[in-house]
């Protein structure tokens, strides 16, 4: 049967609010970038375009860290996935879980979701994408030797796919596992890479992942100065878009500069303090203990960095 005219102005115009969409998501404005997912699934979509807009939707409300609604949004991606026998959607769908698992700290199911996901995966970006977040489930829990060998074969997919966000994502949690093993010098390196990539895809979520981490390799090798003035511009992005987790995890490493450099103990005391309010209104868990060891002055394992799920 042929689409008639009108049924082919409704698939351009939800196709126009995807894209939409997927700017502002890119700028850091999540509030409009749902408002554009939301015009799409009321312009009469295709499935498959319902299914793209429902895990865009979804990958918003983890960004906020609404938990819930990113849930229900996903388990709708994945059940219209399967009834139209699309797959790869459906990991894709996944894979928005597997991220909002990990910022939770539930390891263990996120990676059994990741090798459900992995094979049902049937592209190379989607593939790239669960092997990325399977990479950063490894960094969490230290182990180094398994997170490599997902990162490298995540970024050979993503250069297959020619997805260069995925790259960049990629580069930026690379950056973050040098920087949990010690090297800093080779944190800096991948880093230096990943902010390039983003700043020249305009993908400003993706760059503040990575300057944030930067910040971290910075302060680890003493220079303050460059790292204060990395976090002022991440911390004023994260503020603006009411990214609690990015405004806590930037707390925390002001907190260790304010230690290290002037042995002020009582601000990096206010910074943590702020940071654990922050990540306990959000409920990350990883963040929240280890800004309670912090805090009691136990020596929390490396990780004032941040990685990003795809």
């Amino acid at each position: 049967m042929e689409p008639t005219a009108e049924r082919s102005r409704a698939l351009s115009t939800a196709r126009a609010h995807l894209d939409r969409g997927f700017r502002f998501e890119q700028a850091g404005s999540s509030a409009r970038a749902l408002e554009a997912y939301r015009e799409a699934l009321e312009s009469g979509p295709a499935p498959v375009e319902e299914i793209e807009a429902r895990i865009r939707i979804a990958r918003v409300h983890r960004t906020m860290a609404a938990w819930d609604e990113s849930r229900a949004q996903s388990n709708e991606a994945i059940r219209l996935a399967d009834a139209i026998g699309e797959d790869d959607l459906a990991a894709e769908a996944m894979n928005v879980q597997i991220g909002a698992l990990q910022v939770q700290g539930f390891y263990d199911e996120a990676d059994e979701l990741g090798q459900r996901a992995i094979e049902r995966a049937r592209s190379a970006r989607v593939r790239g994408i669960t092997l990325q977040n399977l990479g950063r489930g490894a960094a969490e829990r230290r182990e180094f030797a398994k997170s490599d060998s997902y990162f490298a074969q995540s970024i050979d997919a993503f250069r297959s796919a020619n997805y260069d966000i995925g790259l960049a994502v990629a580069l930026a949690n690379a950056s973050k596992s040098s920087l949990d093993r010690g090297d800093a010098a080779r944190s800096l390196e991948i880093g230096h890479e990943a902010i390039g990539l983003a700043r020249r895809l305009n993908a400003l979520d993706v760059l503040l992942t990575a300057v944030q981490n930067q910040a971290a390799a910075f302060a680890a090798i003493g220079d303050h100065d460059a790292a204060e003035a990395l976090l002022t511009e991440a911390l004023g992005h994260f503020t603006s878009a009411r990214n609690l987790i990015g405004q806590a995890e930037c707390l925390e490493i002001m907190g260790q500069m304010s230690d290290a450099r002037a042995a002020d103990h009582e601000t990096a005391r206010r910074c943590y303090e702020r940071a654990r309010e922050l990540a306990m209104t959000v409920g990350d868990r990883p963040l929240v203990d280890r800004l309670t060891r912090r805090l009691s002055g136990g020596e929390p394992e490396p990780g004032a960095s941040t990685d990003r799920a795809e």
